[in-house]
């Protein structure tokens, strides 16, 4: 068996044992039973944009959506001895339809998971939820307001030239994909954390199927340098490790965070077709099965004092889940950093950042003129993004916001040609993006309870 899948075998056996050994020597006193608890919130957006490229549906009369929309359902109970467990599902809407099966669903049950925490030794979860990689770091557009930035309504307003990434996520992120997940107590400022992910593409209510070539693909795994998120590298023995430092000095505090991850890196049968099969295989690059393994790092920084804080975050994706091509350069799965900051005076708060992510293209041969017409290809692909957000909180419960995108984004013009001669892209009639420039604007009120 593969070194790295062996390993990840033991993890898994001794993290059950851990968890196995510290509930069993907690759970000896009387407790309290569970109580239900249901918080949550929804906004509400106003949305127009001016760009370059109007293509694809992006033109027109101003948007008008929902903006992310929560509610958490949460039943916790506690012993007298101070262990805690804890239950918790939402029901989630994401801006733009995505759903498990990557159908037009909005909304969904995404978290479901149980939690058990004592502060002698730490957080245990296992289920549907978000890794260290997403709850360790603070980086720039974690103070963003308004919509969400980066994060938010902004990335369905507008055309993304073909091989830009998202600067929001490591390429190996699992999202809320079926996982266990433990924190350690706070020493010195200190966390540490890891999490374990068997399969990324996984929701968990399925059998298990690591092949890849299955609809539950579409969810839990990022598409990376894929056009189609249903046949795109997934991870399995995905093993998450992060650290972070938090310090109050009274006047000023700070904090810093690092994320390692790894996995085995695969994709779906070259012999599968149709929506949730290894489509484009006849295509140069995207047509080959291996891929290289995922070893990616985020890193962040952030301080504050008085009414300020500022953050910082850098995410080096190196070849993540790149198709091993024979004779090809290719390239690599990006790099992205930030920077972002943050006021807050009476019921109003201000945030300003900027975001930059840079991705060398892979070095592929012309395609032929007849079947798939595209030049060499060669080059970066690049995005530079301002964002400036403003929140008023009106009432408790309730608030007002703002948000001004201004962008800049380009690729290499015959590696937009040759993501039109995919699949997905020839069967939506979508047309290639090569540069895109312009500004969004976006106006919500935000529900929160």
């Amino acid at each position: 068996m593969h070194q790295q899948q062996m390993w990840g075998i033991k993890m898994f056996k001794k993290f059950t044992f851990l968890v196995t050994g510290l509930l069993g020597s907690s759970l000896i006193e009387a407790a309290q039973a569970p109580t239900l608890q249901m918080n949550g919130f929804t906004s509400m957006v106003a949305a127009g944009s001016k760009q370059k490229d109007n293509t694809n549906g992006k033109g027109g009369s101003p948007h008008l959506a929902i903006g992310s929309s929560n509610i958490y359902f949460t039943a916790k109970g506690s012993s007298a001895n101070g262990f805690n467990y804890k239950y918790r599902a939402a029901l989630e809407s994401y801006p733009g339809g995505k759903s498990v099966s990557g159908s037009n669903n909005s909304i969904y049950f995404t978290q479901n998971y149980i939690e058990f925490s004592q502060d002698s030794w730490g957080i245990a979860q296992v289920g549907n939820l978000t890794g260290v990689e997403d709850t360790m770091t603070e980086s720039g557009f974690n103070l963003m307001g308004g919509a969400n930035s980066i994060d938010g309504t902004f990335t369905n307003l507008i055309n993304m030239p073909e091989g830009v990434i998202s600067g929001v996520q490591m390429q190996a992120q699992t999202s809320k994909a079926m996982k266990m997940v433990y924190y350690t107590p706070t020493m010195n400022g200190v966390t540490l954390g890891i999490a374990f992910t068997p399969n990324t593409t996984r929701l968990g209510t399925g059998g298990k199927d690591n092949s890849g070539a299955t609809p539950d693909n579409a969810y839990g795994n990022d598409s990376g340098i894929y056009p189609d998120k249903s046949n795109a590298a997934y991870g399995v023995n995905n093993v998450a490790v992060g650290a972070n430092y938090k310090a109050d000095f009274k006047t000023w505090n700070m904090a810093l965070a690092a994320v390692y991850m790894i996995e085995k890196s695969k994709r779906g049968s070259p012999t599968s077709t149709g929506a949730n099969g290894f489509n484009d295989r006849d295509l140069e690059f995207f047509k080959y099965m291996k891929v290289y393994q995922a070893r990616t790092s985020q890193f962040t920084a952030a301080v504050g004092f008085g009414q300020w804080r500022f953050a910082t975050g850098f995410i080096h994706n190196g070849k993540a889940r790149l198709p091993k091509a024979p004779g090809y350069k290719p390239g690599n799965a990006g790099r992205a950093w930030n920077i972002g900051g943050q006021y807050t005076v009476g019921a109003y708060q201000f945030a300003l950042g900027y975001f930059n992510t840079s991705r060398a293209l892979p070095k592929l041969h012309a395609g032929n003129a007849v079947t798939y017409p595209y030049g060499a290809v060669a080059g970066s692909a690049k995005s530079d993004i301002v964002s400036a957000t403003i929140d008023f909180n009106a009432l408790q419960g309730l608030k007002f916001f703002g948000e001004v995108d201004v962008f800049k984004m380009r690729t290499n013009s015959n590696y937009a040609k040759f993501v039109g001669n995919t699949e997905k892209y020839k069967k939506n009639a979508t047309v290639p993006t090569v540069k895109n420039s312009g500004a969004a604007v976006i106006v919500g009120t935000k529900l929160s309870f």
